[in-house]
């Protein structure tokens, strides 16, 4: 009779420590951090700039600028690199295509552009605090001198 005591005793025992095991390594915490973003878009030509997407669209006079505020999945200490750019949202990255209307011509921008909206790269960033960046974008006269004609 104690012998058949001890085995159960033994395999609840030994069920006990397998259950507190199993459920120590599934029910870690994990920690997800966000960063914050403020894309501001200047238009530092003389025409107006225009981007018409269905979920992201503005439009900024000669001299004016936009903004954009933006939480983002992140990391403990965000880096610039670490942000993507508001409208990489609604294009496909792989065949990525923006085009920006500046005066009657249109400005497009893809991911091997020099100067382009869709590559964070192409922003000016600067540290507002330990989780939030200001990254700013220029529309200058060079994009309208080689913006063509719009398809």
């Amino acid at each position: 009779m104690k012998t058949t005591q001890n085995n159960t005793l033994m395999r609840s025992l030994l069920l006990g420590v397998f259950s507190l095991l199993l459920f120590s390594f599934s029910c870690k915490k994990r920690t997800e951090y966000v960063q914050y973003g403020e894309f501001n878009f200047e238009n530092k030509t003389s025409h107006l700039v225009v981007l018409n997407y269905p979920s992201f669209s503005f439009s900024i006079q000669p001299g004016e600028s936009f903004l954009v505020k933006q939480t983002q999945d992140g990391q403990k200490n965000p880096t610039p690199d670490s942000y993507s750019e508001p409208i990489s949202k609604l294009i496909n990255r792989n065949t990525a295509e923006v085009v920006v209307k500046i005066g009657g011509k249109c400005f497009i921008s893809t991911n091997e552009s020099e100067h382009s909206i869709i590559n964070i790269k192409s922003y000016k960033p600067e540290k507002l605090n330990d989780v939030t960046y200001k990254f700013t974008f220029t529309f200058t006269e060079a994009d309208y001198n080689v913006a063509g004609d719009c398809k």
